[in-house]
């Protein structure tokens, strides 16, 4: 497959380019009471991996775009939590040998996955000091596709792909568990630079570092999320920007924040955005965001069902995003082609009923509430080219 840069045509007047829904799961696709979390697309974007509340890894097709009906072609059901997942960088459907997907989950052992099969190739184990099983909680091929990471508890790990077991490299976050220095907390997040020989982890305590991806041990900088930006409930998602200078990462809980910096200059955060607030309350569910292939839009799934577009690269001229409706429930799942101008998006959240309240202001109310819709839909989105 051709590979084609391409950016979004953005209406200067809406702040948005033209969608189109081009292909969509059907309804019952998934129970009502079951809800998408995440969707990744595979490295040579012919698949879709998505991550379910029933712990479960389903892989759909798109390979043509007279489809317009998705169907889950292969479901990997998990016994515990699924908490992680990554794609073999180096996949492409007309390498069966490269079809492969790296899966996390509580107290179980990293999995290398074939996506044709389901069948287990590789697992990857990691222990602490008393020799206990640890869940990774991130995982994250190398650009190279040589070795994949691991975040857990206070440690990050490195693993040769090809020699399963144990990691030829663990490293501890801080000194010591009372030490002030380093990195505290579960690493929530990894983020590998493709331009340069670098990574960044985040953790759920807010901790955020820069490290070498040769020796992850040593932490190249630390700091933290900023609490007024949802520091304190830990940091969601982290993204590098198309010039691999600037780091995007966003803040867990219900009123949530999109903080930039720039790694030349860590003064303070270069851009803040602040996402619409969930209505429902406190909602610890992650909340992905992606760019498209020129690195200048970033993409974010809203908790309304609404989908918000950023141009990054005029963001002090420019600041407020541009929102179009993708669904009725939370968009977790955002993820944009890696080469054509498609955006794939999940929604779907845990519901509880609730009975109604019997105080007369709040008589015909629901609260912000939104409407059940646990769906995956593919988009079309207006875009220029340049091969």
């Amino acid at each position: 497959m051709s590979r084609y840069l391409y950016t979004y045509l953005v209406d200067a007047a809406t702040s948005l380019p033209a969608t189109q829904c081009v292909a969509q799961t059907p309804e019952g696709e998934i129970s009502a009471d079951n809800c998408f979390r995440s969707v990744m697309w595979s490295p040579d974007g012919q698949c879709l991996a998505t991550s379910s509340e029933d712990n479960t890894l389903r892989i759909y097709d798109y390979q043509t775009a007279a489809v317009s009906t998705l169907h889950s072609r292969l479901s990997i059901t998990h016994g515990e939590t699924l908490t992680s997942y990554s794609w073999y960088p180096y996949m492409h459907t007309s390498d069966p040998a490269t079809c492969c997907i790296a899966a996390s989950m509580r107290d179980q052992p990293i999995h290398l996955r074939d996506t044709n099969t389901g069948v287990v190739r590789a697992s990857y184990i990691g222990y602490s000091a008393h020799e206990t099983l640890l869940t990774a909680s991130s995982v994250a091929f190398l650009p190279d596709g040589t070795r994949l990471l691991a975040g857990y508890p206070g440690h990050l790990a490195s693993y040769d792909i090809q020699r399963p077991g144990m990691p030829v490299e663990m490293a501890s976050m801080s000194l010591s568990r009372r030490s002030k220095d380093g990195m505290k907390g579960v690493v929530s997040c990894i983020a590998p630079n493709s331009d340069c020989r670098t990574m960044v982890c985040g953790t759920f305590s807010g901790h955020m570092s820069v490290r070498s991806q040769i020796d992850i041990g040593k932490a190249e900088m630390v700091w933290r999320f900023p609490d007024e930006y949802g520091g304190q409930r830990g940091v969601d998602h982290i993204a590098w920007s198309s010039n691999g200078c600037c780091l995007w990462a966003s803040g867990r809980g219900a009123r949530r924040y999109l903080v930039c910096w720039d790694l030349r200059d860590m003064r303070g955060p270069l851009h803040v955005v602040a996402k619409r607030p969930s209505t429902v309350g406190s909602i610890s569910q992650r909340m992905r965001f992606d760019f498209d292939q020129s690195g200048r839009y970033l993409v974010a799934g809203e908790y309304d069902g609404s989908v918000s577009v950023h141009d990054t690269w005029d963001m002090d001229n420019n600041p407020t995003p541009g929102y179009f409706g993708a669904h009725k429930d939370m968009v977790p799942g955002v993820c944009a082609h890696p080469y054509y101008s498609l955006l794939a998006t999940a929604s779907g959240q845990r519901h509880f009923d609730e009975q109604p309240s019997s105080d007369s202001d709040n008589e015909g109310s629901t609260n912000g509430a939104v409407s059940p819709d646990n769906s995956l839909k593919i988009w079309s989105v207006s875009a220029s080219y340049a091969q």
